[in-house]
């Protein structure tokens, strides 16, 4: 059986910040060319660049603007601000750190600090310095949004939808804590609670792809295939090189086993962002579905390249081998599914169906007999030992393997019938009538060999 690791969207946790913005009006006294007037003005044309996307250009005018005032509070938070957008966290912490010890009550700072630990993922910290801004300023949004994203961030979810709620009554057409909510929403399973949290923020920001795939993932989530796929098409339709949408959809309509609709999408997504080990493997499953054998393992490897010790992948190219008759590597690889997750009776089973096919049946009895040692009510286990037990003439135990299979699972037709081949052997005709109809009973395609009835 082909198993295959999800990998759902990750939900978008946006948190809106602000920089100080302070007047460009020159201090008293100076000219605005020099001194603290000109510092100002440094920190004012950063924040414009800034707000403009050029970051580079912002944090020079912010370094400018503090080698003149190293005590200038504002191009400290702004600095740190403009240093986190970048993912340089450690510094941004440092430079509005700073900030904050110069004036300690500035809520923006505390706000911007928070930003920058919860992009560190230091989550307690963040949710701190988000309580200190609200602290001072309790009117303010942002802060609830971003502290929701922290707690959301530590698993603390009903938190998260608490702060995102405050945030919302605060400013009730805020989209960034809409999303939010609607994602916290979802991990919690409130399908129909998430599409309508949803539904509200894309009434406020219908182009925005990242809400319109959640509320998606969450049609799909609520089982509403069709109006998730109607979705996930909206986004790629209007956004055409989101990667992870494409993804979506793929992943969506393999699970609907449209495999040649699935294929598309997928080979989109990966066509834009190749580094993506699920949709590798969720493409292999769909070529593996459609028998296109060859090109599945071909995903599985470049999928496996990125996640080598992926125990679920490597099971799937083990079957995919298995199925190209290439014997030796399908059994390297159960192996090496075994290695990455010990507890694994699929990558058991499909080791002992390669040893087996290679005619390695001593091999394939170790494999067994240890995946009963771990699962000794592994009926499928207990079958195929006694198909090897079988094969290898030893048809007692064999018998008691195959015993040992129906007991655990009553309605094994297979295990009753080669019970019934198995007893034949033995001589034991009259038990062996009994399980055949046994099995007859239970797939009636199941027809004994007429030489055996005739004994």
């Amino acid at each position: 059986m082909n198993t295959r690791a999800q990998a759902p969207r990750t939900l978008l946790v946006a948190i809106l910040v602000s920089a100080w913005c302070v007047s460009a009006i020159p201090a008293h006294g100076q000219s605005p060319a020099t001194g603290a007037g000109q510092a100002v003005e440094l920190n004012n044309r950063g924040l414009a660049l800034f707000q403009k996307g050029k970051v580079d250009e912002a944090i020079a005018l912010y370094r400018q603007a503090l080698a003149l005032n190293p005590g200038f509070p504002e191009a400290l938070s702004n600095l740190g601000l403009a240093l986190d957008s970048k993912g340089q966290d450690d510094e941004a912490v440092v430079d509005l750190d700073k900030a904050l010890k110069i004036r300690p009550a500035d809520a923006i700072a505390e706000s911007n600090l928070g930003l920058a630990l919860y992009h560190e993922k230091r989550y307690p910290d963040s949710i701190a310095a988000y309580q200190k801004a609200l602290a001072i300023h309790p009117q303010f949004p942002e802060a609830y949004n971003g502290m929701g994203a922290s707690y959301f961030g530590a698993g603390q979810t009903d938190n998260a939808i608490a702060a995102y709620r405050k945030a919302l009554a605060l400013s009730p057409k805020y989209v960034d804590a809409l999303n939010n909510l609607g994602a916290a929403l979802n991990s919690k399973r409130q399908w129909n609670d998430a599409i309508a949290v949803f539904e509200k923020a894309l009434a406020l920001k219908p182009d925005d792809g990242d809400i319109r795939a959640n509320y998606a993932a969450a049609l799909r989530n609520a089982g509403r295939t069709e109006d998730s796929s109607t979705a996930y098409r909206e986004v790629v339709a209007k956004h055409p090189d989101d990667a992870h949408a494409w993804f979506e959809l793929g992943h969506l309509q393999y699970s609907e086993q449209h495999f040649a609709d699935a294929a598309a999408s997928l080979e989109k997504s990966l066509a834009l962002k190749p580094n993506q080990p699920e949709a590798q493997f969720t493409l292999a499953s769909t070529y593996q579905d459609e028998g296109k054998i060859n090109e599945s393992i071909d995903a599985y490897r470049k999928g496996l390249a990125l996640d080598p010790a992926n125990a679920h992948a490597l099971n799937n190219l083990g079957n995919a081998y298995l199925a190209a008759k290439q014997l030796k590597d399908s059994a390297s690889t159960f192996r090496k599914a075994l290695e990455a997750h010990p507890d694994f009776p699929e990558a058991a089973l499909g080791l002992g169906a390669a040893l087996t096919q290679a005619g390695d049946l001593a091999g394939a009895e170790t494999a067994y007999n240890k995946l009963i040692s771990q699962h000794p009510n592994n009926a499928e286990a207990r079958f195929n030992l006694g198909n090897v037990l079988f094969n290898r003439g030893q048809y007692n135990v064999a018998a008691d393997a195959y015993r040992e299979a129906v007991r655990l699972r009553p309605d094994y037709a297979h295990a009753h019938y080669n019970l019934a081949m198995t007893l034949a052997r033995l001589q034991d005709y009259k038990a062996a009538t009994q399980e055949f109809r046994e099995a007859q009973k239970l797939d009636p395609s199941l027809i004994p060999p007429k030489d055996v009835l005739t004994q």
